[in-house]
Parts: C-alpha cells; sequence; structure tokens
C-alpha cells in the first residue's frame, strides 16, 4: 500500500484516541489567564471521532482531494496546515497528493495536536513538520503553496479575522491557495455558539451508550467518558460565519481572488 492509500484508508482512531487521552493532561497548553487546559477538547476529540460523532475532514475528502490537485503538478508542495485538532487534516493533504511528497507543516498553539501529528506520520513513514504558533503570529521566510484548515475560521473571533486571512496571504506564494472548511450558521449573531442544554444531554447520552464498548479499547470506565463528554459540551463551539457571502467577503478584502465557493449538506455521522 502507498502513502496515498494509507493516509485516505488507515484511521488510525482505535490507537490515537487512548493516546490523546494520556497526552492531553500533560501536553496541553494552559491559557495564561485562567490557568485553564484544552486538555478537554484535545484529549476528547478522537474519542468522539471514534464514536462516530462530530464533522471532520474526513466528510470533505473529496473537497481536499479535488482543491488540493493543482499542487500535485509540483515537485515538492508546500502545504501549510493552520490549526488541527489531531492528525486528520494533513493526513487529508497527503492523500490528496498521491504519489507526489509534499513538505507538509502543521502550527498550533497546542502541543498535544502536534504530537498527535508526529505520530501519525511515524505510523506512515512519512515526514510531519510541526510547529507550535499561534496562527495569528507565525512567520516564515519560505513561502508556502498552500494554507488548509477545517472548521478554523470559525474559531476566530470576528474581529480578528482580517489579521487571520493577512497572515495567511503573507506565507503564501503568488498564486497560492487557501483551501478551507467552515459550517455556515446563518440564524446566529456575531456572539459564540455552543452547545444548548439539549443538545448537551443528547451528547452525554450517545457517549454513555457508546462507551461500553469502547471501555477496553479506551481503558476508560463508561462514567468517566460521560463526564468528558460534559466536559466538552459545555465548552465546545465557535463564532458563527453566517454566510457564504461573509465569507467571500472576507477573503476579497484580504486581496484574495476566490476561486470556487460552495455549500453543501454534510451528512451526520452514524
Amino acid at each position: 500500500m502507498d502513502r496515498a492509500q494509507a493516509s485516505s484508508t488507515n484511521d488510525p482512531l482505535s490507537e490515537c484516541a487512548p493516546l490523546a487521552r494520556q497526552l492531553a493532561p500533560t501536553l496541553c497548553r494552559k491559557d495564561p489567564a485562567t490557568g485553564e487546559s484544552c486538555a478537554w477538547y484535545h484529549g476528547f476529540w478522537p474519542v468522539v471521532r471514534l464514536m462516530g460523532f462530530g464533522t471532520g475532514p474526513r466528510h470533505h475528502a473529496e473537497f481536499f482531494r479535488m482543491a488540493l490537485q493543482p499542487l500535485a503538478q509540483l515537485a515538492a508542495p508546500r502545504v501549510l496546515v493552520s490549526g488541527a485538532a489531531d492528525y486528520s487534516m494533513p493526513a487529508h493533504v497527503l492523500a490528496a497528493l498521491g504519489k507526489v511528497t509534499p513538505q507538509v507543516v502543521v502550527i498550533d498553539r497546542c502541543e498535544t495536536p502536534l504530537a498527535l501529528c508526529r505520530w501519525y506520520a511515524g505510523r506512515l513513514g512519512a515526514t510531519i513538520e510541526t510547529h507550535p504558533a499561534d496562527a495569528l503570529e507565525y512567520a516564515e521566510p519560505r513561502k508556502y503553496d498552500a494554507v488548509c484548515t477545517h472548521s478554523f475560521i470559525g474559531q476566530i473571533h470576528p474581529g480578528r479575522r482580517p489579521s487571520l486571512l493577512a497572515r495567511w496571504r503573507e506565507l503564501l506564494r503568488p498564486g497560492g491557495l487557501v483551501v478551507t472548511v467552515n459550517r455556515l450558521r446563518p440564524d446566529r449573531g456575531e456572539g459564540w455558539v455552543g452547545f444548548s442544554a439539549a443538545q448537551a444531554r443528547d451528547f452525554r447520552d450517545a457517549v454513555r451508550e457508546k462507551a461500553q464498548s469502547l471501555r477496553a479499547t479506551l481503558g476508560a470506565e463508561p462514567e468517566q467518558l460521560v463526564r468528558e463528554a460534559e466536559a466538552y459540551a459545555a465548552r465546545v463551539g465557535a463564532w458563527p460565519v453566517r454566510s457564504r457571502e461573509e465569507l467571500a467577503e472576507l477573503f476579497a478584502h484580504a486581496g484574495f481572488r476566490v476561486e470556487h465557493l460552495a455549500v453543501a449538506m454534510v451528512e451526520p455521522s452514524a
């Protein structure tokens, strides 16, 4: 099996999920203002994916494959993954570029997803370069051919998004690509959107239902996973992106030419 096949068909979540739970309490970044760690997210997100919940890059694998195809004409395309929950986004970059050997760089403020990216690369026999960095501050003299993200713009306050896109534009070579997917929430305002009380209860109950069958895989008691699910549901959310027009305007004001912008429904996970 070549690397492209491996990265598109082999998603080692049953190994990643317990590893993430192990690493996050030690590696996750603490907020300097509050002292709170992001372990509630980075330690639990692979569990969410393993249980078949959540929406990640695999739900948009064909989009990423098609959008990154122009880079396959380059000898060694440089691709920046700007923010990563785990290894999934760089895995899809590797898969999309087939037999080309890209230079994949992942940045994130937290060390846990970076460690998971290196772990995944080691399994695959690939190289993924990682840097602990804030996407709004990251600087690199060598230009990139593409910036890839999934569900990242919604994690940036609307007032700071122009700075993010200006940074991406600075990091890209002339003609470089931004390839990104983000949920649209047309019925929301500008404030932070998290789980409703009903959504949190439903999520907790769904995790409880799945937890028993994953007890051995995760090395965790069901009630511990339920507590982690409650912590996740209480904190997870986004600053809404409300329309394709809002997104197009954001990129246009940053000096980008929008080559393709599509809105589509994503089938919920089983």
